[in-house]
C-alpha cells in the first residue's frame, strides 16, 4: 500500500514545493492539495512543486464541476500533467466548502459529476470533442499539447452512487474518514461493481482520506486531533456507526452544537460531551498520540492494505513537515 500525504488549504506555492521535495525523498508516492472557499489555488499551489520534484503525484483534491466548468478543470489538470512531465492525479467531488462558500445547491449531484468526467476522459490532442451534455457544453474541444499519458482521475466518494459511477468512469475513488470496518464493506462492493464492467479489480485505485495527528509531543497531538474532530465527516452517524454503542452515538447527534463550537474557537475543549466518548472518536477516526501511536498506526496501515485499500492519503495538520519526516521515517519503512 502507498501513502499519499494531502496538503492543508493554507500551503503556499513555495511551502508546497518544500514539503513535495520532503515528501518525495522517502518515497511518498503523492501529495494532494486542497480545494477550499478560502484557501489557496490548488492547481496553481501545485505548480511549483511540479517544476521542483521528479517522482512524487501531484494532485488538487477534490474539484467539483459547481465551482469550475469540466473544460476548465481539464485544461488545468492537462497543464499540470504537462508542467509534472506526466504525474498529474485529480479527485473530482461533488461540492464541499467551496460551493458553500458560493451559496451554490449540491442538486443533481451524480449528472454533474458524470458529464464532467466524460469531458475529462473524451478530451484528445488529435481530435476535436463536440459535447452537448444536459448540464455542460464543449465544443470543438481539443488540447493540443496533451499526451498519451492521461493524469489519474479519482472520484471523492463516500456514497454509494459516487462509488458506482467511478467504477465505470474513473482510475479510483477516494472515500474519507471510513474506519477499516466500514472500508471493509465498501470494497467488496467496489469489487463488484468492477466485475459487472469487467474492469480488473487490480487496475482499480482505492484511497481513503485519513487524518494523521502523531507528534512528539502527544498533548499537541490531542489537541490538535480534538479541535478538529467536528470535521471528521462531519460527525456522519455513518462514519462512527462501526466503533460507538447506539447511545454514544446519539450523545454526539445532540450536542453536535458542542462540536461545532470547538472548532469555530480552534479549541480542545468540547462541552457537555464525556471526555471517554470523545477519546473513543478519535482514537477510531484518527492516527493520535506521541511516538508510541506509531506502531499501533503501522496495524491499522497494513488492516488497511490486507482488505484493499491500495493507498492511503494522509492529512497532516500543524508543523506538515515534522509529520511528513515522522511518515517517512517510522511508517513508510515499516510498511515496505
Amino acid at each position: 500500500m502507498d501513502i499519499d500525504i494531502i496538503l492543508n488549504e493554507f500551503a503556499a506555492p513555495q511551502e508546497a514545493a518544500e514539503l513535495s521535495r520532503l515528501a518525495e525523498s522517502y518515497g511518498i508516492r503523492g501529495v494532494w492539495s486542497s480545494s477550499y472557499g478560502d484557501g489557496r489555488d490548488p492547481f496553481m499551489t501545485l505548480a511549483l512543486a511540479a517544476d521542483q520534484t521528479e517522482n512524487i503525484l501531484l494532485g488538487p483534491l477534490a474539484i467539483s464541476p459547481y465551482e469550475l466548468h469540466p473544460l476548465k478543470i481539464t485544461n488545468a489538470l492537462h497543464s499540470l500533467q504537462e508542467l509534472s512531465d506526466g504525474r498529474a492525479m485529480i479527485c473530482v467531488g461533488g461540492g464541499g466548502g467551496v460551493i458553500q462558500h458560493m451559496g451554490v445547491k449540491r442538486e443533481r449531484v451524480i449528472a454533474h459529476l458524470r458529464e464532467c468526467l466524460e469531458i475529462m476522459n473524451g478530451v484528445s490532442a488529435d481530435k476535436a470533442m463536440n459535447y452537448k451534455g444536459e448540464l455542460y457544453k464543449a465544443w470543438n474541444y481539443r488540447l493540443a499539447w496533451s499526451s498519451d499519458k492521461k493524469p489519474l482521475i479519482y472520484v471523492a466518494s463516500n456514497w454509494p452512487q459516487t462509488m458506482r459511477l467511478a467504477t465505470k468512469m474513473a482510475d479510483g475513488l477516494m472515500t474519507s474518514d471510513f474506519c477499516p470496518a466500514l472500508m471493509e464493506g465498501r470494497i467488496q462492493e467496489i469489487y463488484a461493481e468492477l466485475d459487472k464492467h469487467q474492469r480488473p479489480r487490480e487496475s482499480f485505485k482505492i484511497s481513503n482520506f485519513w487524518a494523521w495527528h502523531i507528534k512528539e509531543d502527544a498533548d499537541a497531538s490531542w489537541f490538535e486531533a480534538k479541535r478538529e474532530l467536528l470535521l471528521r465527516g462531519y460527525l456522519g452517524e455513518q462514519y462512527f456507526a462501526p466503533f460507538l454503542e447506539p447511545d454514544e452515538l446519539k450523545c454526539m447527534r445532540d450536542h453536535f452544537d458542542d462540536f461545532l463550537a470547538a472548532w469555530k474557537k480552534g479549541s480542545d475543549q468540547i462541552d457537555n460531551v464525556p471526555a471517554s466518548l470523545v477519546t473513543k472518536m478519535i482514537e477510531n477516526i484518527s492516527f493520535v498520540g506521541g511516538i508510541d501511536a506509531i506502531d499501533s498506526a503501522v496495524q491499522t496501515l497494513h488492516r488497511f492494505a490486507d482488505i484493499g485499500v491500495t493507498e492511503i492519503a494522509l492529512r497532516v495538520h500543524d508543523d506538515p513537515a515534522a509529520a511528513i519526516r515522522l511518515i517517512g521515517e517510522r511508517v513508510m519503512p515499516a510498511l515496505r
